[in-house]
């Protein structure tokens, strides 16, 4: 099973589609510090937790599209044909989709590192700012989220219809963008955090009196973070367990 692993890592690591990928997200992390982060969110620092997570905002769209893209190869027509071939084999149907799934979490991990390095070389280069223990959270409570929720929901989808997750990416992508207000769509929604994100740090930026705002993350905020998780691990659950059709 671990071979099996590390085979498939290797397989996507080394594509070409992989390289792409990896290229396009510098150039958009390297365009988002350079021409939206240098200046500080808000009046704030660049390298602040309100910055930071004004960051994570701006690169998740892309980042999490091109999760469910690879996701997608999972379900195409040449995976498809080696499919009967694999479960012919000791490998069950389970162990199939745990296996494809944790290769794709840890491409995730290995993928995020990209941009979240890059951020962290900037600021110590550009403020000579190297106190990165408090990005942790925000990394841990945006990404990874949304990333399990967004995994588990594509791996369902495909398994029912690969067209599926092909219609997911472009709404997942605008998603990701559009920041329409609390108002429009509720926390439990909000799967990016960016709706919440954009109200918070007006309500706690805008007229405030003191020149540094703490961060903290309110705890409604951070159970439906735990509930996309869970939704995203029973999405999982179910379709490592659902029989293929003949």
């Amino acid at each position: 099973m671990i071979n099996l692993l590390r085979y498939e890592i290797k397989r996507i690591v080394w594509s070409k589609k992989y390289l792409y990928i990896v290229l396009l997200i510098v150039a958009s992390t390297y365009d988002s510090l350079t021409r939206l982060i240098i200046g500080g969110y808000m009046g704030t620092a660049p390298f602040s937790d309100w910055s930071y997570t004004l960051f994570l905002n701006l690169i998740s769209p892309l980042l999490m599209v091109s999760m469910i893209f690879i996701i997608s190869s999972t379900f195409n027509d040449k995976e498809m044909r080696a499919r009967s071939i694999i479960f012919s084999s000791p490998i069950t149907q389970t162990k199939y989709y745990i296996l494809k799934s944790f290769a794709v979490f840890v491409i995730f991990i290995l993928t995020s590192l990209v941009p979240i390095s890059m951020s962290f070389i900037y600021y110590k280069i550009m403020f000579g700012y190297g106190e990165f223990g408090s990005f942790i959270k925000f990394i841990f409570a945006f990404l990874f989220p949304t990333f399990i929720f967004l995994l588990g929901l594509s791996m369902l989808l495909g398994k029912i219809n690969v067209k599926l997750i092909y219609t997911l990416i472009p709404v997942v992508f605008l998603i990701g963008f559009l920041n329409l207000g609390g108002d429009i769509v509720p926390m439990w929604a909000d799967i990016f955090g960016n709706n919440f994100f954009d109200m918070y740090s007006l309500s706690m930026l805008i007229g405030r009196e003191m020149e540094i705002v703490p961060f903290k993350l309110p705890n409604a905020f951070i159970y439906t973070r735990l509930e996309l998780v869970l939704l995203g691990l029973i999405f999982l659950l179910y379709t490592c367990n659902k029989e293929e059709k003949e």
